[in-house]
């Protein structure tokens, strides 16, 4: 039986329909009878197109059929990260016009007011301590596990021997996230990524704390704009030296999160504003 080339993920007030790779002819029957019950509900419907770059006859009269059913009930349905190849492709069959086209998920969920709010919940820390957690596992093998979550007071200080530094940059909030180690803990987490053991602090293995945050923000990033945050791009800064303050990047709420794990402890801030 063929891999499923379709993913459906509903979410509250709207659905994503994700195409992932090559659609085949043989589960477009499946495919129509998922929808139908997506077609008759209360979503507005999304499909994720950055996989693919053509999209068979049949697949496209089903996609039609849905439109039509959705916009009866007022109900959104667009085209997401449409790639040059699967526009010409639209245009070559003289249908590029017939379904609307969003640049990504922010941008159609902006349109009928669903886009996520810029909150400091769950939702959006998360993804930052999964990812904490995964890329010191697997670049590191490091175990690590957060501590209690709390939110940052006026005169509270955080300080650290080396810490990763970026911004967290969009259309409609910045931010910063921080990652700070006490001089013990990243010469371990150092000694274990490169192989090498480490017992002092020097500009290559100072570099790695750019890296490790660039890594993290990476993965937390595409989480997080699966679920339309629409998060750029950035790139990290260190700051190194005993005891240094950290200080938030942008004026708001600074959630901070400490981290025990086989190297030591070390500390995750995040912030958030307008």
């Amino acid at each position: 039986m063929s891999t499923k080339t379709y993913h459906i993920d509903k979410h509250e007030g709207y659905t994503v329909i994700k195409f992932d790779g090559e659609l085949d002819y043989h589960q477009c029957k499946l495919f129509e009878e998922e929808i139908d019950g997506i077609s008759n509900g209360d979503n507005h419907v999304i499909i994720n197109c950055e996989s693919v770059t053509s999209i068979p006859k049949d697949w496209l009269r089903a996609l039609l059929r849905m439109q039509i059913n959705l916009k009866k009930d007022s109900k959104l349905f667009k085209l997401i990260h449409v790639n040059l190849s699967l526009t010409n492709y639209l245009k070559k069959e003289g249908i590029d016009t017939t379904f609307k086209i969003a640049k990504d998920l922010r941008d159609a969920l902006t349109e009928v007011g669903l886009a996520p709010k810029r909150t400091l919940d769950t939702e959006f820390i998360n993804p930052f301590l999964n990812a904490t957690m995964h890329v010191l596992k697997v670049q590191a093998t490091t175990e690590a596990r957060p501590g209690k979550v709390h939110m940052k007071r006026a005169t509270d200080q955080t300080m650290g021997d080396v810490s990763g530094i970026i911004g967290i940059v969009s259309d409609a909030f910045n931010g910063s996230v921080v990652i700070s180690f006490p001089e013990q803990t990243f010469l371990k987490i150092m000694s274990s990524m490169l192989g090498e053991e480490y017992t002092k602090l020097d500009k290559e293995i100072i570099d790695g704390a750019g890296e490790l945050t660039n890594m993290i923000f990476g993965q937390a990033k595409i989480v997080l704009n699966d679920k339309g945050y629409g998060i750029k791009t950035a790139i990290p800064s260190v700051v190194s030296g005993k005891n240094h303050i950290l200080t938030a990047q942008s004026k708001g709420p600074v959630v901070v999160v400490p981290f025990e794990s086989s190297a030591g402890i070390f500390v995750v801030e995040i912030c958030l504003s307008n």
